[in-house]
């Protein structure tokens, strides 16, 4: 073999060898991409979840306050406040929309 057809054999193993790197490449990022589909599936569950968890916490909270646990009726207090603020509120909002 003269030294063009040595080279040009060689050009033709590196471009099978990027071929097949290519197609190795591409099939690993779908894996990924689909990896990543999967974690932001469990994310937005495992989200959720403690959302609800922190709304559960939160009930808790109160009810152990009205059931008199010292340690949380200063929460119970500022709860209730919060609440009368708020109907005064709604309140001075809907006498104003009648007049």
């Amino acid at each position: 073999m003269n030294q063009n057809e040595q080279n040009f054999m060689k050009l033709e193993m590196g471009v099978r060898r990027l071929a097949a790197a290519y197609k190795d490449i591409i099939k690993e990022k779908k894996t990924l991409e689909e990896e990543i589909e999967a974690l932001n599936k469990k994310l937005s569950v495992m989200q959720s979840e403690a959302l609800t968890m922190k709304s559960d916490n939160d009930r808790l909270k109160v009810a152990s306050a009205l059931l008199g646990d010292e340690n949380h009726r200063r929460l119970m207090k500022t709860r209730v406040n919060r609440l009368i603020k708020e109907l005064d509120v709604c309140i001075s909002q809907v006498k104003i929309h009648k007049k």
